[in-house]
């Protein structure tokens, strides 16, 4: 058996990542919820399947995060019940394809920028977050197309 001992810094500086970390996801799970709110009263089915390619991709990234708090052993994990209690924006605000870019940005870019300029994270972290990043630019990307090709075709 290895003891390993470690100082009163590093240990702060691991539950500030936590900390970071567990906020991070549960704001992207709230995101995410109002997204799918969104898509979910939708009348138009493209736009709806793009929107759920956005919660898909937030999803998948909420889980790779998740995945480094459980390695990282975190002890007070939060579930996502702290969604149920927290209200999502109204959806009249961002019904529409720029109104929903500017709340995805608002929503995951803002936060993701801020991680990577944070001199705690290590390496391997920023490393995830830089990919995460590339994909929601990506997604976004997608969206604004969808608005182009929408707005050419009427």
């Amino acid at each position: 058996m290895v003891f390993v001992t470690i100082s009163s810094k590093e240990a702060e500086q691991y539950a500030y990542i936590c900390k970071r970390l567990k906020s991070v996801v549960n704001n992207m799970c709230t995101a995410r919820k109002t997204l799918e709110a969104v898509a979910n009263a939708s009348f138009d089915k493209s736009f709806a399947k793009c929107m759920y390619m956005l919660t898909s991709e937030s999803l998948q990234c909420e889980n790779e995060i998740r995945a480094h708090i459980d390695c990282m052993v975190c002890n007070d994990y939060e579930d996502e019940q702290h969604v149920e209690n927290k209200k999502i924006m109204p959806l009249n605000k961002i019904g529409t394809v720029e109104g929903i870019c500017d709340f995805f940005e608002n929503s995951y870019m803002k936060w993701y920028k801020k991680l990577l300029k944070n001199k705690h994270f290590g390496l391997s972290l920023k490393n995830l977050i830089q990919n995460h990043l590339q994909q929601f630019n990506w997604s976004l990307m997608q969206m604004r197309l969808f608005n182009d090709v929408q707005t050419n075709l009427n």
